[in-house]
């Protein structure tokens, strides 16, 4: 396998010579992502995926690659529909944040409690602790929550498991340190309907979704999808293969939306949403935000994290490759779904896959090697070769290409969504 690699790449090798001339025009298929694609399900890195690049107002590449499953029945097409687990946080909570503090609904700095005064507990000085929690800390992963609590485990009624996620203990004082949290951006979903009065998923729809024509996005798929929707674990705990409903067991035991998972989408949908972002909150003649709205939520907090608001942004071992400019910003789903925008070169990538297919334990490490390295080629075939020298190549693709996995004395972070 690796020597067709070499074959069909010159990966990673800084000034090579461009693979095509032309390889900017809209349209125009890749073979080397094409093959790269084919050769990462062959090393089952997933079933099947479909990678989208797009650069400006074109796409120009969108292929799919593999089947549904490892039974290689059915072949995955392009406008197939997948859940994109947190990658819901994003381009669903975080853009209703973007379009409420906008309009002066909801401040930055606005406590939690203002909008959810049934978050306390489980003690008094945690109750005391969580009147300091900011939206801006909930979108920064900042309020202290530890990342995940097994919720769905709760054999009570779904509003009994709400009040269990308001009563959340903390791991750290609000504002101390910064813990990837699904729990903050469940109250953030939370937050959105007590200010809108409206379902999360009724709000985006019709706030976000619709205005950008997204046909195929939403929260609890129609049954009539089915046939179209790629199937994600196969879980003997909920019946045997997830297909069809979220693979997030805290989502689906909340009724299917909730802040932090559920969406589910299409390569061609999501290429919709990061052409409004690149154009500065417009699309089609549609303004969705306002330029500054897009610039204050998708720049970094400070120096020391990673961490915009709600979104990410590289770093380390970047699931969106080495090419990133510093200024692109993206989100990752444990699902095997990856986004990043980067305003600075115009470009967008979006890798949709099911890689916890049979099981979640399939995806180390060969899942993250393969997003890293197919968001790379993805630039290098747009000609984009100059290295982020604070970004790393993994470990496994270094000793392949034969050159230094760390550039400029960086880091070698990881992050494992």
């Amino acid at each position: 396998m690796f020597k067709k690699l070499s074959g069909y790449l010159l990966f990673i090798t800084i000034g090579a010579t461009l693979l095509m001339s032309s390889c900017e025009k809209p349209g125009l298929k890749y073979k080397a992502l094409e093959g790269m694609m084919q050769d990462a399900v062959a090393d089952s890195a997933w079933p099947g995926c479909v990678l989208l690049v797009g650069r400006g107002d074109s796409i120009v590449f969108w292929e799919a690659a593999g089947y549904t499953s490892y039974a290689q029945i059915q072949k995955i097409r392009k406008d197939d529909i997948f859940d994109l687990a947190s990658v819901s946080k994003v381009i669903g909570s975080t853009s209703a944040l973007m379009m409420l503090t906008e309009s002066g609904q909801i401040g930055l700095e606005d406590r939690a409690v203002k909008y959810l005064p049934q978050l306390r507990g489980p003690d008094a000085l945690t109750t005391i602790q969580k009147k300091q929690i900011s939206i801006r800390h909930l979108l920064t992963h900042t309020a202290g929550f530890e990342p995940f609590r097994l919720f769905y485990q709760m054999d009570i009624p779904q509003e009994a498991r709400w009040d269990s996620v308001y009563q959340s203990p903390l791991l750290t004082k609000p504002g101390t340190a910064t813990v990837y949290s699904d729990i903050g951006l469940m109250l953030l979903g939370k937050i959105i309907e007590a200010v809108t009065g409206l379902p999360l998923d009724s709000y985006l729809q019709k706030a976000i979704f619709e205005p950008l024509k997204m046909e195929d996005t939403f929260y609890n798929p129609p049954a009539g999808l089915r046939e179209r929707i790629v199937p994600t674990e196969i879980d003997p705990e909920r019946g045997g293969l997830v297909h069809g409903i979220v693979h997030d067991e805290n989502t689906e035991s909340l009724g299917g939306v909730a802040g932090h998972a559920g969406l589910f989408s299409t390569a061609g949908d999501l290429s919709r949403f990061c052409r409004m972002m690149l154009n500065m909150g417009e699309l089609e003649g549609i303004r969705i935000f306002e330029p500054e709205t897009v610039r204050q939520f998708t720049a970094r907090i400070s120096a020391e994290s990673s961490r915009c608001l709600g979104w990410d942004s590289p770093e380390g071992e970047s699931s969106g490759g080495i090419y990133l400019s510093s200024e692109s910003y993206g989100h990752t789903g444990f699902t095997g779904t990856s986004l990043w925008i980067d305003p600075v070169n115009g470009v967008y990538v979006i890798l949709l896959s099911n890689a916890v297919h049979p099981d979640r334990s399939w995806k180390m490490p060969k899942y993250y090697e393969w997003r890293q390295l197919l968001h790379s080629a993805a630039y290098e075939e747009l000609g984009i070769r100059k290295r982020n020298p604070d970004l790393v190549l993994k470990a496994r693709w270094a000793k392949e290409f034969g050159i230094k996995s760390r550039v400029s004395g960086s880091g070698n972070r990881s992050k494992h969504n």
